[in-house]
Protein backbone atom coordinates (compact mmCIF):
# COMPACT_ATOMS: atom_id res chain seq x y z
CA UNK A 1 0.00 0.00 0.00
CA UNK A 2 1.31 3.36 -0.88
CA UNK A 3 2.12 5.36 2.05
CA UNK A 4 1.07 9.38 1.38
CA UNK A 5 3.81 11.74 1.95
CA UNK A 6 2.84 14.36 4.26
CA UNK A 7 1.69 17.62 3.37
CA UNK A 8 3.66 21.30 4.19
CA UNK A 9 1.81 21.76 6.81
CA UNK A 10 1.86 18.37 8.76
CA UNK A 11 5.62 18.67 8.17
CA UNK A 12 5.02 22.05 10.50
CA UNK A 13 2.75 20.27 12.82
CA UNK A 14 5.41 17.07 13.25
CA UNK A 15 8.10 20.31 14.02
CA UNK A 16 5.94 21.11 17.11
CA UNK A 17 3.58 18.34 18.25
CA UNK A 18 4.41 15.29 19.61
CA UNK A 19 0.75 13.45 20.25
CA UNK A 20 -0.22 10.67 22.41
CA UNK A 21 -3.30 9.37 22.34
CA UNK A 22 -5.07 7.52 24.94
CA UNK A 23 -7.43 4.88 23.92
CA UNK A 24 -9.37 3.68 27.22
CA UNK A 25 -11.44 0.68 26.04
CA UNK A 26 -14.12 -1.95 27.11
CA UNK A 27 -15.30 -4.54 25.52
CA UNK A 28 -14.48 -3.36 22.15
CA UNK A 29 -13.28 -6.85 20.16
CA UNK A 30 -15.13 -5.89 17.10
CA UNK A 31 -13.63 -2.33 16.69
CA UNK A 32 -10.43 -1.43 18.70
CA UNK A 33 -8.12 -2.91 16.05
CA UNK A 34 -9.57 -0.98 13.48
CA UNK A 35 -9.49 1.90 15.50
CA UNK A 36 -5.73 1.51 16.26
CA UNK A 37 -4.59 1.44 12.42
CA UNK A 38 -6.19 4.61 11.65
CA UNK A 39 -4.56 6.30 14.61
CA UNK A 40 -1.47 4.97 13.58
CA UNK A 41 -1.95 6.22 10.19
CA UNK A 42 -2.29 9.98 11.29
CA UNK A 43 1.82 11.60 11.14
CA UNK A 44 1.57 13.60 14.66
CA UNK A 45 1.36 10.18 16.83
CA UNK A 46 3.93 9.71 18.55
CA UNK A 47 2.88 7.19 21.04
CA UNK A 48 -0.56 4.62 21.47
CA UNK A 49 -1.45 3.88 24.42
CA UNK A 50 -3.86 1.55 25.04
CA UNK A 51 -5.91 0.84 28.66
CA UNK A 52 -8.31 -1.78 28.45
CA UNK A 53 -10.94 -1.03 31.61
CA UNK A 54 -11.15 -5.54 32.36
CA UNK A 55 -12.90 -6.36 29.01
CA UNK A 56 -14.50 -9.49 28.86
CA UNK A 57 -14.78 -10.34 25.49
CA UNK A 58 -11.68 -11.15 24.27
CA UNK A 59 -10.05 -7.53 23.59
CA UNK A 60 -7.15 -7.72 25.98
CA UNK A 61 -6.13 -10.79 23.48
CA UNK A 62 -6.55 -8.52 20.31
CA UNK A 63 -4.13 -5.66 21.88
CA UNK A 64 -1.57 -8.20 23.07
CA UNK A 65 -1.20 -9.16 19.59
CA UNK A 66 -0.46 -5.88 17.64
CA UNK A 67 2.74 -3.72 17.56
CA UNK A 68 3.32 -0.37 18.02
CA UNK A 69 1.41 0.35 20.95
CA UNK A 70 1.62 0.23 24.97
CA UNK A 71 -1.46 -1.93 26.37
CA UNK A 72 -2.42 -1.46 30.01
CA UNK A 73 -4.79 -3.35 31.38
CA UNK A 74 -7.31 -2.92 34.44
CA UNK A 75 -7.52 -6.03 36.48
CA UNK A 76 -11.35 -4.37 37.61
CA UNK A 77 -14.00 -2.47 35.89
CA UNK A 78 -12.88 1.23 36.97
CA UNK A 79 -15.10 3.06 34.42
CA UNK A 80 -13.51 6.01 31.56
CA UNK A 81 -11.76 8.25 33.64
CA UNK A 82 -10.00 5.72 35.52
CA UNK A 83 -8.92 4.70 32.15
CA UNK A 84 -8.24 8.04 30.83
CA UNK A 85 -5.92 8.80 34.57
CA UNK A 86 -3.90 5.07 33.93
CA UNK A 87 -3.00 6.01 30.68
CA UNK A 88 -1.92 9.73 31.03
CA UNK A 89 0.44 8.85 33.94
CA UNK A 90 2.44 6.56 30.58
CA UNK A 91 1.88 9.70 28.25
CA UNK A 92 6.01 10.80 26.77
CA UNK A 93 4.72 13.49 24.29
CA UNK A 94 3.62 17.09 24.63
CA UNK A 95 0.44 16.47 23.84
CA UNK A 96 -2.22 14.04 24.27
CA UNK A 97 -5.80 13.22 22.98
CA UNK A 98 -8.16 10.63 23.89
CA UNK A 99 -9.85 8.58 21.68
CA UNK A 100 -12.84 6.05 21.58
CA UNK A 101 -12.40 3.18 20.70
CA UNK A 102 -16.25 2.72 19.10
CA UNK A 103 -15.17 4.27 15.39
CA UNK A 104 -17.43 7.51 15.90
CA UNK A 105 -14.52 9.50 15.64
CA UNK A 106 -12.02 10.08 12.86
CA UNK A 107 -8.22 10.44 13.89
CA UNK A 108 -7.85 12.30 10.58
CA UNK A 109 -9.21 15.32 12.58
CA UNK A 110 -6.14 15.11 14.63
CA UNK A 111 -4.70 17.40 12.40
CA UNK A 112 -7.43 19.86 12.24
CA UNK A 113 -7.65 20.28 16.53
CA UNK A 114 -3.60 20.29 15.79
CA UNK A 115 -3.80 23.56 13.96
CA UNK A 116 -4.46 26.26 15.83
CA UNK A 117 -1.73 25.22 18.21
CA UNK A 118 0.27 25.55 15.69
CA UNK A 119 -0.45 28.71 14.56
CA UNK A 120 -0.07 29.54 17.92
CA UNK A 121 -3.99 30.86 18.59
CA UNK A 122 -4.47 28.64 21.58
CA UNK A 123 -3.36 26.22 23.45
CA UNK A 124 -6.25 23.64 24.29
CA UNK A 125 -8.43 22.61 21.91
CA UNK A 126 -11.55 21.04 21.67
CA UNK A 127 -13.02 18.80 18.64
CA UNK A 128 -17.03 19.55 18.18
CA UNK A 129 -19.86 17.24 16.82
CA UNK A 130 -22.07 20.16 16.61
CA UNK A 131 -20.49 23.06 15.53
CA UNK A 132 -21.55 24.99 12.61
CA UNK A 133 -24.29 21.51 12.36
CA UNK A 134 -28.00 21.03 11.93
CA UNK A 135 -29.75 19.90 15.43
CA UNK A 136 -30.52 16.51 15.97
CA UNK A 137 -33.59 15.86 17.63
CA UNK A 138 -32.32 12.75 20.03
CA UNK A 139 -31.54 11.27 23.23
CA UNK A 140 -28.14 11.20 22.37
CA UNK A 141 -27.79 14.87 21.38
CA UNK A 142 -30.01 16.22 24.09
CA UNK A 143 -28.14 14.94 26.92
CA UNK A 144 -24.73 16.32 25.06
CA UNK A 145 -26.41 19.64 24.93
CA UNK A 146 -28.12 19.40 28.75
CA UNK A 147 -24.54 18.78 29.64
CA UNK A 148 -22.89 21.51 27.91
CA UNK A 149 -25.10 23.77 28.98
CA UNK A 150 -24.59 23.09 32.70
CA UNK A 151 -20.73 23.63 31.24
CA UNK A 152 -21.35 26.41 30.25
CA UNK A 153 -23.34 27.80 33.04
CA UNK A 154 -21.09 27.21 35.58
CA UNK A 155 -18.02 27.80 34.26
CA UNK A 156 -18.49 30.99 31.70
CA UNK A 157 -18.05 29.61 28.55
CA UNK A 158 -19.74 29.12 25.01
CA UNK A 159 -18.90 26.02 24.03
CA UNK A 160 -20.67 23.81 21.51
CA UNK A 161 -19.94 20.41 22.89
CA UNK A 162 -18.25 20.07 26.15
CA UNK A 163 -18.09 16.30 26.57
CA UNK A 164 -16.68 15.70 22.90
CA UNK A 165 -13.92 12.47 23.11
CA UNK A 166 -11.73 15.08 20.89
CA UNK A 167 -9.68 17.55 23.46
CA UNK A 168 -5.98 18.21 22.06
CA UNK A 169 -4.18 19.45 25.17
CA UNK A 170 -0.84 20.45 26.48
CA UNK A 171 0.58 17.05 28.42
CA UNK A 172 1.99 19.07 31.23
CA UNK A 173 -0.91 21.14 31.83
CA UNK A 174 -3.64 17.90 31.69
CA UNK A 175 -1.05 16.25 34.17
CA UNK A 176 -1.25 19.14 36.38
CA UNK A 177 -5.24 19.51 36.76
CA UNK A 178 -4.80 16.06 39.05
CA UNK A 179 -7.62 14.74 37.78
CA UNK A 180 -9.87 12.77 40.00
CA UNK A 181 -13.11 11.46 37.89
CA UNK A 182 -13.21 7.51 37.30
CA UNK A 183 -16.24 7.23 34.62
CA UNK A 184 -18.11 9.78 32.20
CA UNK A 185 -17.12 13.01 34.72
CA UNK A 186 -13.78 12.88 33.44
CA UNK A 187 -14.90 14.91 30.51
CA UNK A 188 -16.70 17.66 32.97
CA UNK A 189 -13.90 17.55 35.48
CA UNK A 190 -10.99 18.70 33.27
CA UNK A 191 -13.41 21.47 31.58
CA UNK A 192 -14.23 23.06 34.99
CA UNK A 193 -10.45 23.17 35.69
CA UNK A 194 -9.26 24.47 32.58
CA UNK A 195 -11.54 27.56 32.77
CA UNK A 196 -10.76 27.53 36.45
CA UNK A 197 -7.38 28.47 35.58
CA UNK A 198 -8.35 30.89 32.84
CA UNK A 199 -7.41 28.46 30.04
CA UNK A 200 -8.69 29.73 26.74
CA UNK A 201 -10.74 26.81 25.06
CA UNK A 202 -10.88 26.55 21.11
CA UNK A 203 -13.55 24.46 18.93
CA UNK A 204 -12.87 23.38 15.85
CA UNK A 205 -16.10 20.94 13.75
CA UNK A 206 -15.22 17.09 13.77
CA UNK A 207 -16.98 14.60 11.79
CA UNK A 208 -18.69 12.25 13.88
CA UNK A 209 -20.34 8.81 13.03
CA UNK A 210 -22.92 8.00 15.48
CA UNK A 211 -23.65 4.47 17.00
CA UNK A 212 -26.55 3.36 17.97
CA UNK A 213 -26.79 1.77 21.44
CA UNK A 214 -27.50 -1.65 20.66
CA UNK A 215 -24.25 -1.23 18.94
CA UNK A 216 -22.32 -0.69 22.39
CA UNK A 217 -23.14 3.11 22.82
CA UNK A 218 -22.66 3.78 26.50
CA UNK A 219 -23.64 6.88 27.59
CA UNK A 220 -26.55 7.08 29.81
CA UNK A 221 -28.77 10.02 30.94
CA UNK A 222 -27.13 9.28 34.99
CA UNK A 223 -24.04 10.06 33.11
CA UNK A 224 -25.25 13.22 32.04
CA UNK A 225 -26.20 13.97 35.73
CA UNK A 226 -23.27 12.88 36.91
CA UNK A 227 -21.22 15.21 34.55
CA UNK A 228 -23.79 17.99 35.40
CA UNK A 229 -23.05 17.53 39.08
CA UNK A 230 -18.88 17.28 38.57
CA UNK A 231 -19.27 21.11 36.38
CA UNK A 232 -20.61 22.62 39.58
CA UNK A 233 -18.87 20.74 42.31
CA UNK A 234 -15.04 21.71 40.72
CA UNK A 235 -16.43 25.07 39.67
CA UNK A 236 -18.04 26.07 43.32
CA UNK A 237 -17.24 23.40 45.97
CA UNK A 238 -13.47 22.65 45.72
CA UNK A 239 -10.70 24.58 45.70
Amino acid sequence: MKIPLPTFVEFGMTDKIDLSVIIPVYNEAATCAEIIKRVQAISIVLEIIVVDDASTDGTIDILEAMDNIKVIRHEKNKGKGAAVRTGLAHVQGNYVITQDADLEYDPNDYLKLAEPVVNGITEVVYGSRWLNKPIEWNIHYLINQMITLFANVFNGVFLTDMPTCYKLIPTKLLKGLDLQANGFGIDAEITAKLTKNSTKISEVPIQYAKRAKSAGKKLRLQDGLVAAWTCFRHRFLEG
